[in-house]
């Protein structure tokens, strides 16, 4: 019933899509494709994303906080969060060189 489809997004028992024929928003049945619901129509829909408290990352503290100076995880310029979030570095922006402290710009 439904020929082209532009995004996609999974949050519980649901698929949340774009019908690019129509733009329109559909809900269905992630299982079984049943229950498919048209919720909303936009115009130049083109992606799909939800957001909802349960599905954002509770993150406590991590490496780019502000310090008490505003400077974020203590970098002059540009703070990058590493694949651990304890661990940071820093960067500088074009026509700017770190210093060897590692977080100041010059």
């Amino acid at each position: 019933q439904i020929r082209h489809l532009c995004g996609l997004a999974v949050f519980e028992n649901y698929l949340y899509t774009v019908n690019s024929d129509n733009l329109s928003i559909l809900r269905m049945n992630r299982y079984n494709g049943t229950d498919v619901q048209s919720l909303a129509r936009l115009d130049n829909a083109k992606e799909i994303r939800v957001y909802q408290r349960r599905t954002q990352t509770a993150v406590k503290s991590h490496a780019c906080e502000a310090d008490p100076y505003g400077m974020p995880g203590g970098c002059s310029h540009i703070c990058l969060l590493s694949s651990n979030y304890k661990a940071r570095t820093c960067r500088c922006r074009t026509g700017f060189i770190l210093g060897s402290d590692g977080r100041s710009c010059k």
